[in-house]
């Protein structure tokens, strides 16, 4: 219902879709983006990068960026017009583009490219291959998490019933370190940059293959194709002023994180010193950079690739998730790609390497 309600508000509003920011006298066009994560972290330093050195500004955009608590909220508020975009897991895309749903949005560029989500354990832990988790306790950030769907459909591939394994709510950060160190669970079911944050804290980790899941994609920018379709040219800016913050954070991870923890001071790790604090925001930046498909063979960044599309559908089906066939080629479009590639990534990079942070 209450979805309901702001759709009517913003429709009352006249500003269902991108409008300029006529009544404060600017002439920059307002543009709101979700990003799925309780807070400011390296993982997506290049976001703070486009927002502070005026890469959406340079666009002719105001780009709100809002952090929400998951990919479903992220799909019903750009469903309903709330926000224009956001990088949002396929989940939530795929199910709602099944027969008899009515959502219809569609990715126009890649962010997540490779898979975020994973399993490991303690370096010494005897535990080996994902067979050996029947038994076992498993820590995810919650239990709604893609990182424990992906193991349980893992588990399920490999043989071992689900109910087998106890999966268990740590939450974040030190949460998630004591649950590990304490012994509170066996494995962990995370995203790269938690593996990195536990990594920073001197708790050594070993990766477990979960069958299955090697060629997910975790996801990009996704708005409703009506939307696409009426005003491309929008939505090519806000992918390219995005592609120009992962090619500077890619060029100098330490000026990206330096340029985040100013602008977003919580997102700085409590406890360290400056330097600390820095190198650990690169290593978990680092970590991200890895997923986000900045080394495309091509140099064209963030292109979909419709096998890893495929690859998470089928992962869908066998989680019992979706009844029916969503071809891939219903989920996103190629058709902002060049547009969003067209600027100077030399340049950009000449920025990142000469600039303090």
């Amino acid at each position: 219902m209450k979805n309901v309600l702001r759709l009517a508000a913003a429709l009352a509003a006249g500003s269902l879709l991108l409008s300029a920011c006529g009544s404060s006298g600017s002439s920059a066009q307002q543009v709101s983006m979700t990003l799925a994560t309780p807070t400011w972290n390296a993982g997506v330093a290049s976001i703070a990068v486009s927002e502070e050195l005026g890469y959406f500004e340079a666009e002719g955009l105001d780009m709100e960026v809002i952090l929400v608590d998951s990919g479903t909220t992220q799909v019903q508020q750009i469903g309903t017009g709330q926000v224009e975009t956001g990088a949002v897991s396929p989940e939530p895309v795929i199910i709602g583009r099944q027969d008899g749903k009515d959502l219809d949005l569609r990715y126009f560029m890649s962010y997540y490219k490779g898979n975020i989500y994973g399993l490991a354990v303690p370096e010494d832990s005897d535990i080996r291959t994902i067979a050996d988790l029947a038994g076992k306790r498993v820590g995810a950030i919650s239990l709604s998490s893609v990182s424990v769907t992906q193991a349980q459909v893992g588990l399920r591939e490999a043989g071992v019933p689900v109910d087998s394994v106890n999966f268990v709510a740590i939450g974040t950060g030190g949460q998630q370190a004591a649950a590990v160190t304490g012994g509170q669970v066996d494995a962990v079911a995370l995203l790269d940059t938690s593996f990195q944050v536990l990594e920073n804290q001197g708790i050594a980790l070993r990766t477990i293959d979960v069958p299955g899941a090697a060629n997910l994609t975790s996801g990009g920018l996704a708005a409703r194709a009506s939307d696409l379709d009426a005003d491309p040219e929008t939505y090519t800016k806000v992918g390219r002023a995005i592609a120009k913050g992962v090619v500077f954070a890619q060029a100098n991870p330490e000026a990206a994180v330096r340029i985040l923890y100013r602008a977003r001071p919580e997102s700085r790790p409590a406890g360290l010193d400056e330097q600390q604090a820095i190198d650990s925001g690169v290593a978990v930046l680092k970590a991200r950079l890895v997923n986000l498909g900045a080394d495309a063979p091509d140099g064209e960044y963030g292109a979909i690739d419709p096998a890893m599309l495929d690859a998470n559908v089928e992962f869908l089906q066998k989680a019992d998730l979706i009844s029916t066939e969503v071809p891939a080629a219903d989920l996103y479009t190629d058709d902002l790609i060049a547009g969003i590639n067209d600027f100077d990534a030399e340049a950009v990079r000449a920025e990142a390497a000469s600039h303090a942070g």
